[in-house]
């Protein structure tokens, strides 16, 4: 049977914080106070034992209130910096690096990243980071002590995001609804940034992938938690299904 694993939820942002906490604390085995300092602490790792279906209903209260994070079974792994998880950086310049170096670390936790450049939204200029998760817009209003960042997770996307006349136009679904937003970047860049995004979807790391056995029979099949049909016993012989996340 499923004698139950350590899994690590972390989570990168969330825009309806107050409404998160209230399913957290419906669904997860912490108290409001470990809730509340997950929450106002972002990005910030959550820690869980227990077996594998009792998992799924925390992340579907993460999902159902458009939270970003990132799903890793067995203990997290280091904090590194930016400058150590992509190989392209001692090439970018200046500006980037200053702002990509006020980021948390923690937010990068479990990600790859797959293409970084330099862009725009509304008035700002910033910089867009292609992970294997998510599209994230880094900027600094003057003023601020700290980067800021914005991030469209690709489980939210409508579409694939498509060259603009001025950029990346992002079409996606947050608490808010609908949102359409065009990134201003670089015709030299917009190729690049786009076929970053189609290979990171491609890659399929953003989903939580699950393995299943029949602890009867052996059949073993593995789905995705947006997809999984989560039920109990065996088709072919009635036996009970034991869960894993890889």
């Amino acid at each position: 049977m499923d004698c139950g694993h350590n899994y690590s939820v972390i989570l990168k942002g969330c825009s309806r914080v107050e409404s998160l906490g209230l399913r957290l604390e419906k669904v997860l085995l912490r108290g409001r106070l470990a809730i509340k300092m997950a929450l106002d602490n972002m990005p910030s790792v959550v820690i869980y034992k227990g077996k594998t279906d009792s998992i799924l209903p925390i992340l579907n209260a993460f999902r159902s209130e458009y939270a970003a994070i990132t799903v890793l079974a067995d203990g997290v792994p280091p904090t590194l910096p930016f400058s150590a998880i992509y190989r392209d950086y001692t090439n970018l310049n200046p500006f980037l690096t200053a702002l990509l170096s006020l980021v948390p670390a923690s937010l990068w936790i479990g990600e790859k990243i797959y293409q970084v450049c330099p862009a725009g939204f509304a008035e700002e200029n910033g910089v867009l980071v292609i992970t294997s998760h998510a599209i994230y817009f880094i900027d600094k209003p003057q003023g601020y002590k700290d980067s800021r960042w914005l991030i469209i997770p690709y489980g939210q996307l409508s579409g694939a995001p498509v060259a603009a006349a001025s950029g990346l136009a992002v079409t996606y679904l947050d608490a808010a609804g609908i949102q359409n937003n065009v990134f201003r970047v670089e015709p030299a860049y917009l190729e690049l940034v786009i076929t970053a995004i189609h290979q990171a979807r491609a890659d399929k790391q953003y989903l939580t992938k699950l393995k299943t056995t029949c602890t009867r029979c052996g059949h073993t099949f593995e789905d995705y938690t947006d997809t999984l049909v989560n039920e109990p016993q065996c088709h072919s012989c009635g036996g009970q299904y034991q869960r894993s996340i890889i």
